[in-house]
């Protein structure tokens, strides 16, 4: 077998792509392409696309809309706005679906700018000066990779909404944090990122992570911790995007077992690029996270191979390890514990949302 799909690893000059624009009017040299992948988001795909046709700016930028085959409606929305603004907008697309991952790869491989601004279709840019405010700053700080700001939280379930989320709820991101213990408090939200194209070119020219099938998790945090390994970071502290929570998506999951499949794959990428980048202090941390979130996925499987590999590596369990390892190797165990942890995450989750919400636009 080839090695690369031994290993889950795909070629992008494979990934299907049909381009759909107007050469002839389409802005020649965009400083800024504003990367944009989509599925199935008909109700939020058009503040998505004004947000960004709104921008009030000094240079020329495009919009490169990545969509993959929709199946409810989004795809006749976006092919308009295409027709209706073709000095601006791109579309890549193909006949059939291909994932997020191939669609964020051809998306990415057709930006032009020397910038890279993000927002993906369930998001959208509320403050027309965004572009500008990070370019002037970027323009300005050659050593600077990568800005971004402060948010909108808009929550679907809810319809409410926390402006300036950020400052908000007191968890202002300091300048060039330490992304890497950033795991459960990200600071960088994607609808609020631009970032030099080159390092992106850079980044995802090792297929590991981005090009890999058998990963899971997104490619928005390892990217921004690979740019903050390349270059500085800045924070605006401004809300500038509006991030929509989903009732269900990549990052936002409600199943316990995909959610620990997903944390897993996840804190195995920090691993790997804790490597790649010598960040030895962090490798311990990063272990200690790794084994935390492969005993909740053993006790889900009931994975008793997995439990005894934690085990091996973490010999300093604690009472709620204890639990999930005992239940992970015991069947009779695994049934007794199974609701009692799963009333555990919920009441957990439940918490969390009940915190969030007393700082909601009612």
């Amino acid at each position: 077998m080839n090695n690369k799909s031994e290993y889950g690893i795909f070629d992008p000059a494979e990934i299907p792509c049909e381009e759909i624009s107007d050469s002839n009017v389409l802005v020649k040299e965009p400083v800024v392409s504003t990367f944009m992948v989509t599925y199935n988001h008909a109700p939020y795909i058009a503040q998505a696309i004004q947000g960004v046709l709104q921008q009030e700016t000094k240079f020329p930028f495009e919009l490169v809309i990545g969509e993959d085959c929709s199946t409810d409606g989004t795809r006749e929305i976006v092919f308009d706005y295409q027709k209706s603004y073709p000095e601006i907008i791109r579309v890549v697309t193909s006949d059939k679906n291909i994932g997020a991952r191939r669609n964020g790869i051809r998306t990415e491989k057709a930006c032009r700018g020397k910038y890279i601004a993000y927002c993906e279709g369930d998001d959208y840019w509320h403050h027309p000066q965004k572009l500008q405010k990070q370019v002037d700053y970027l323009e300005s700080h050659p050593e600077c990779g990568l800005v971004h700001s402060d948010q909108d939280r808009y929550y679907e379930r809810t319809g409410k909404k926390i402006r300036d989320f950020f400052r908000t709820t007191n968890n202002i991101p300091l300048e060039n944090f330490n992304i890497f213990r950033g795991w459960g408090h990200y600071h960088i939200l994607t609808c609020t990122v631009i970032v030099r194209k080159h390092l992106i070119d850079k980044i995802i020219s090792d297929p590991h992570i981005y090009r890999n099938d058998q990963y899971i998790g997104g490619s928005d945090i390892p990217l921004a911790i690979e740019v903050s390994m390349l270059s500085k970071i800045h924070y605006i502290d401004e809300s500038l995007s509006t991030y929509t929570v989903r009732n269900e998506s990549a990052s936002n999951i409600s199943n316990p077992l995909k959610r620990a499949r997903f944390n897993k794959s996840v804190i195995e990428a920090y691993l790997y690029l804790a490597g790649k980048y010598d960040q030895e202090k962090e490798k311990e941390f990063l272990q200690q996270r790794w084994c935390r979130a492969s005993l909740w996925l053993a006790f889900f499987e009931s994975n008793a191979k997995l439990a005894y590999k934690v085990r091996r590596i973490d010999n300093s369990f604690s009472v709620k390890a204890w639990i999930l390892y005992v239940g992970a190797i015991n069947p009779i165990i695994h049934i007794i514990l199974r609701t009692p942890c799963m009333l555990y995450l919920k009441l957990k989750k439940i918490h969390s949302s009940r915190q969030l919400r007393r700082f909601a636009d009612f």
